[in-house]
């Protein structure tokens, strides 16, 4: 086969850099013939390859001078590339960077549109930069794509398919990866003495490494404030080794503004990794994106301990091999802090190290390459068939998950018949049973033009569709918050992200909306459904509770069953406002408590806590005050009657606020005063509504059920 790789930038010290080469390499062994398109090479050039480079004087010119951005320069290089495939046929184009029209895509770059655009304001999305990025990437995974996709993450997969709605066939799952170049040194000690004295590190110090290019995103910033936050004793002796490609200088001034520079190297970009990490005592991994990061996993094999946050497609290795700590979202810098400090003076600093040698002997993380080129050669071999699958991805968006394959398609699911559930105008829930599974189907029909002008002037999102519960149950599964599972999802708008038809560029596909019919893109008369599955054995918490009033928990698995269920949720409010989302409906009836047994007993390590009712969450940057304020209000309101002590609340309040009790009612003392006004005037206005009210029905109602 005549294959193409696409590359912006080749050099030899990226994640991403590596696995191309192992891919290359690996398809000319086969006997493929190959030729690699990039705008500079930077390293040694491999005998066999045909190597063109589409760099023009003008780009030359303006990275030294340092007149356009990356964006620029990438779309310059892909308006050559696009002039250099016409002339040559190829089976398959693959690339290794997000643009249009390829035949395969190697996933290892984190979802532009669901991690760093939300991060800032509206207005950003008219800058050029986002305009290039988004709509490169949703030329690679928009639905009516004919692009595969050689996924490493499924963290990464959900985030893609949850903003692009991209069709489960095209993603092709690759095992994790590492380098056979990699492999752990054999003679750990005699190298560990020999790196330590060329860095001028005794046997006794602690030796911290960050490995990555790109420091922003690493978090290199986070590395350095959590050195400069350990004791003073411990300070002295642990000293941090930066090996990467990126420019220093903004990070050595912090150093030294932090007055840690003295205890702080930056060695550049290395060859020599599977030694320098023989050396040290812990690698430290704060990232604020990353698709997979290798250099966790290369970590654990070489035997040393790792901490990382979740967003790391491969800290699940981390887990798995119990070779280190996962910081879980949303960050938190004094957490990492005192996990770092507990860290380097932990015993189980041998023991992780131990796990992850006997993690790092298993052959299967070495397979990669094999099983990317074996997808390559699949997809080039059936590439004119997977065209014509996707041509099915039309207006309007479905997406199915494998069960529910042949549900029909949108108009018929619409209209599918079950059990009714809850009905609110434009909204209708039914339980229907396929294959022996149940499940809940959520229609919506459009609210109407009043309802809209309603919320806005109490400045409040108004809710067109089940958009809003298809975003916060991935939100909240990346979060670790056991939720409902989205098994289907449809809409007749694509319009889901305002002012996209602004930018559409000849690049991309897809129709704008001034080629949809008027009513797909009226807001007030939006359809749209979604499937989720039946949580069974579950009871509302506020059911489960109700009996505490007249029998508070007194035996010793009651009380600490008790307490889990607060630590749970001030856990789960905490960590959905610090990540930027409220649930607009926080009360106990939108948890689903799944109670476990052990030796006959409730116990936490049995049971499960479910939120549900998504369809009202709202997702910013960062949740604002009043928000909080209102969700918070809204568990301590629904939580009045069910005999809670005065200690309870204020374990609550500790937890929520992540600090001592004297610092939470000191500090956020207004919060709470506020709370506990808003959550009176909830109870009062309760009391003064009579039984037989819509209320207190659709209290019964909530509680009777187990589903939203």
């Amino acid at each position: 086969m005549k294959l193409a790789l696409c590359l912006y930038k080749y050099f030899p010290y990226g994640g991403l850099e590596r696995d191309f080469l192992r891919i290359l390499k690996e398809c000319h062994q086969r006997g493929h013939s190959v030729h690699v398109y990039t705008a500079e090479w930077q390293g040694e050039r491999p005998r066999e390859i045909n190597l063109h480079l589409l760099r023009s004087k003008l780009s030359v010119i303006s990275k030294r001078l340092r007149l356009e951005g990356n964006h620029a320069r990438d779309r310059r290089f892909f308006g050559r590339l696009q002039q250099a495939l016409t002339s040559e046929h190829f089976d398959a184009v693959i690339g290794f960077n997000k643009m249009p029209g390829l035949d395969l895509y190697y996933g290892a770059d984190f979802c532009y549109l669901g991690r760093v655009a939300p991060k800032y304001g509206p207005m950003y999305r008219f800058t050029p930069r986002y305009r290039h990025l988004y709509a490169f990437e949703r030329a690679v995974f928009s639905r009516d794509s004919e692009t595969q996709i050689l996924a490493l993450s499924r963290p990464e997969k959900s985030v893609y398919q949850q903003y692009y709605g991209t069709p489960e066939e095209r993603f092709h799952m690759l095992p994790a990866t590492l380098d056979l170049d990699r492999k752990p040194a054999t003679d750990r000690s005699r190298i560990r003495a020999r790196v330590r004295q060329d860095l001028k590190v005794t046997s006794s110090d602690k030796l911290l490494f960050f490995v990555g290019s790109g420091f922003k995103t690493k978090g290199l910033d986070r590395v350095l404030i959590a050195l400069a936050h350990l004791p003073p004793e411990l300070k002295e002796q642990t000293h941090l080794v930066i090996v990467g490609q990126d420019q220093a200088g903004p990070y050595l001034r912090q150093a030294q503004k932090l007055g840690v520079a003295d205890h702080v190297q930056f060695l550049g970009g290395r060859t020599d990794i599977p030694d320098l990490l023989a050396a040290g005592d812990l690698l430290i991994h704060p990232a604020l994106s990353e698709n997979t990061g290798t250099v966790l996993l290369e970590a654990i094999a070489a035997g040393l301990p790792v901490i990382a946050t979740d967003v790391c497609g491969y800290a699940n290795h981390i887990v798995k091999a119990v070779a280190g700590r996962v910081l879980e979202s949303p960050f938190d810098q004094d957490e990492m802090n005192g996990e770092l400090a507990a860290a380097l003076v932990s015993p189980n600093l041998a023991i992780w190290s131990q796990n992850g040698l006997r993690y790092g002997a298993d052959p299967n993380l070495y397979h990669m390459p094999t099983s990317a080129v074996d997808a390559i050669e699949a997809v080039a071999q059936n590439r004119q068939q997977c065209a014509t699958a996707n041509k099915a991805a039309t207006n309007p968006w479905v997406d199915l998950r494998r069960d529910l394959i042949g549900l029909g398609d949108f108009h018929q699911i619409m209209s599918v018949q079950g059990e009714l559930f809850r009905e609110a105008p434009g909204r209708k829930t039914v339980r229907f049973t396929k294959n022996g599974k149940n499940y809940f189907l959520k229609t919506h029909t459009g609210v109407g033009w009043k309802e809209i002008v309603k919320n806005l002037f109490y400045l409040r999102l108004p809710v067109l569709g089940a958009m809003n519960e298809w975003h916060g149950a991935h939100h909240l599964q990346r979060l670790g918050i056991d939720t409902l599972t989205i098994k289907g999802y449809g809409t007749e708008s694509d319009m889901s992200r305002p002012f996209a038809h602004l930018w559409q560029r000849s690049t991309e596909r897809t129709a704008t909306p001034w080629d949809l019919p008027w009513w797909k893109g009226n807001p007030a008369r939006r359809r749209s459904f979604i499937i989720t599955d039946e949580i069974s054995d579950t009871q509302s918490l506020e059911e489960f509770c109700s009996s505490w009033k007249q029998r508070p928990p007194r035996q010793p698995h009651e009380i600490r069953y008790k307490r889990w269920l607060i630590e749970s949720l001030a856990r789960i409010a905490r960590r959905l406002h610090n990540s930027g989302a409220n649930h607009r409906d926080f009360y106990l009836v939108h948890f689903l408590l799944q109670p476990g047994l052990k030796e006959g007993l409730l116990h936490p390590d049995a049971s499960r806590l479910f939120v549900i009712d998504l369809h009202r969450m709202q997702l910013r940057r960062k949740t604002p005050k009043r928000w909080k304020i209102k969700d918070v209000a809204g568990l301590h309101y629904s939580s009045m009657d069910l005999g809670l002590t005065a200690r309870d609340r204020l374990r609550f309040i500790r937890l929520y606020s992540q600090g001592s009790l004297r610092q939470a009612l000191g500090r956020d003392r207004q919060f709470w005063e506020r709370v506990e006004r808003r959550a009176n005037r909830l109870y009062a206005s309760e009391q003064r509504r009579s039984p037989d009210s819509e209320l207190a029905a659709a209290q019964t109602l909530h509680s009777a059920g187990t589903q939203p």
